[in-house]
Order: structure tokens, then C-alpha cells, then sequence
């Protein structure tokens, strides 16, 4: 979920990476007021896998979500953490659903942005209330079980 665009926006590119080695591997990369991002999903990201590995971007490579931290210090089981991943992966199936059913969305983009383009959309102010409920209630459980909290980053 890190990489498919449903936990983050953009990547930033850290100090000292180089953007043209980055680009030569097939990732677009963005300058805006001097800072680099790869926005996501990431093109990297194929078969759910990163195809660059070996190469990726120093913070893909230093990023641990809750769930892989919890089970590296113990406090859950690598069999809870797949219930967890699981059952979210299904909650952004049926909002992909969801937006698939009120408007064509470009998938090159980030979960969240399609979501807000489909709510824009919608002929139906109860399909976009119910498409927004179901993304707060994702984005809540992204925050609780895989975003870091930015004191720990």
C-alpha cells in the first residue's frame, strides 16, 4: 500500500540521490520548488512487487509501516498482520468499486485523488456521501495500522 498510491501521494527524494538514475528506470519524477518526488503508484510497483528493488529511492527503502514494525518488535504475529493488510486491501477494493461505478478516474494517480474526482463527480449525492464515508473510514484505519506517526519518522 506504500507504493500503490493508497498510503502516500509522493515520494520525496532524499539529499544525494540522483534523479536522472531514478528517471533512466522508467520512475517520473516531479520538481516543484526544489524538492524531487515520485509521485505514487509508483510504475515501480508491478505484480505487487518493486521491479527496481536493488535501485529504489533511499526512502522506499528506510519506510516500515506500523504493521512491519509491530511484528519485528513482537507485539503482533505476522498471521494478525496479514488479517489486518487483508481486510484493508478489501476496504480499497470496494472504494475502487465505488469509484469505477460513478466515474472514470486516471490510474496513474493516488487513491485519495480519485476518490476526491469521483465525489466531484458523482450524479448522486448519496453515492459520493457513501463513497466519502468509506474512504474516512480507510484513512483511519491507514493512520491507526500503517502510517508512522511523524515523531517516530
Amino acid at each position: 500500500m506504500c507504493c500503490d498510491g493508497t498510503l502516500f501521494y509522493s515520494v520525496t527524494l532524499q539529499p544525494g540521490e540522483l534523479p536522472r538514475s531514478l528517471t533512466s528506470l522508467g520512475l517520473a519524477l516531479r520538481r516543484k520548488n526544489g524538492v524531487t518526488t515520485l509521485r505514487q503508484p509508483c510504475p515501480a510497483h508491478q505484480n505487487q512487487g518493486c521491479c527496481i528493488y536493488k535501485n529504489r529511492p533511499q526512502r522506499c527503502r528506510i519506510f516500515e509501516c506500523q504493521q512491519i514494525r509491530r511484528i519485528s518488535s513482537g507485539e503482533t504475529s505476522e498471521s494478525e498482520s496479514r488479517k489486518i493488510i487483508q481486510t484493508t486491501r478489501q476496504r480499497i477494493a470496494k472504494i475502487e468499486t465505488m469509484i469505477d461505478r460513478i466515474t472514470e478516474t486516471n490510474p496513474s494517480r493516488g487513491l485519495a485523488q480519485r476518490c476526491a474526482v469521483a465525489v466531484a463527480n458523482s450524479p448522486s449525492t448519496k453515492l459520493a456521501n457513501e463513497l466519502t464515508a468509506a474512504m474516512s473510514e480507510l484513512q483511519e484505519i491507514l493512520k491507526k495500522e500503517f502510517r508512522v506517526p511523524e515523531a517516530t519518522r
